[in-house]
């Protein structure tokens, strides 16, 4: 990246899960493992099996939550409230990471697939409070998930944001194939574990999707393993 290829952007879209922090820190691990809790106990399934029921919904749906609202009505509510019951105490404040990001030139954003609710509390664990304008949550986006593309038109409609003076920032590289047929300029930020030079090694990431799956230089315009210093430069004279 040359310096001053992003001094243009007015808006900076970041996703939350294992973009603000590292993935080794285990705390979608968490929610990965509550999920299956929910299903075992809504169905009165044994754990394996719910399991079974999560990842087929996850693979057809896009997230766990649209598979159970399509398939068997449950409330969004209900199931967000139980799978975000979870220790936040493994997330630590990265200081390198939090002042590049305070630093940025223009407009914040948060663009989740979770609930406003659990945003904040990540947000309060990273010492990044209050840095972000908006949380476009899965609530904002009515419950239609990244990558559809009929939730990235909401959230640029709802928070006034130009896709041409954008930029969106997320570990999970098929969730930017629709920013960048919008227009945004994108940076994949690779999970530690999956990071090989340029896309994924195969590796799964507590019941993720592969952090590289759907990668492709058509879409992708930036590669970041460490966003802290990513963003640096990003923002250099």
């Amino acid at each position: 990246m040359n310096d001053g290829h992003m001094r243009h952007i007015e808006h900076w879209v970041f996703d939350l899960d294992n973009t603000l922090y590292p993935a080794k820190n285990n705390l979608f691990s968490q929610v990965d493992r509550r999920m299956g809790e929910f299903i075992s106990q809504r169905f009165d399934l044994p754990f394996e099996q719910a399991r079974v029921r999560q990842k087929k919904y996850f693979k057809t749906y896009g997230t766990t939550l649209r598979g159970l609202m399509t398939e068997d009505d449950v409330a969004p509510q209900d199931f967000l409230s139980f799978v975000h019951d979870i220790d936040f105490d493994v997330l630590q404040e990265n200081t390198e990471l939090n002042e590049a990001i305070n630093n940025l030139r223009g407009d914040k954003v948060i663009y989740t697939n979770a609930s406003c609710d659990y945003a904040v509390k990540v947000l309060e664990k990273l010492g990044l409070s209050g840095v972000f304008r908006e949380i476009f949550d899965i609530n904002s986006a009515s419950f239609k998930p990244k990558p559809d593309p009929a939730s990235y038109l909401k959230m640029i409609g709802d928070l006034g944001i130009d896709p041409q003076k954008s930029v969106m920032i997320e570990d999970m590289a098929h969730n930017l194939i629709p920013a960048r047929d919008l227009g945004m300029k994108t940076v994949w930020v690779p999970t530690e574990l999956e990071y090989s030079g340029h896309k994924d090694s195969g590796h799964k990431d507590s019941g993720h999707k592969d952090s590289g799956e759907g990668y492709g230089s058509d879409h992708i315009d930036y590669t970041a393993p460490n966003l802290a210093e990513w963003l640096k430069r990003a923002v250099k004279d």
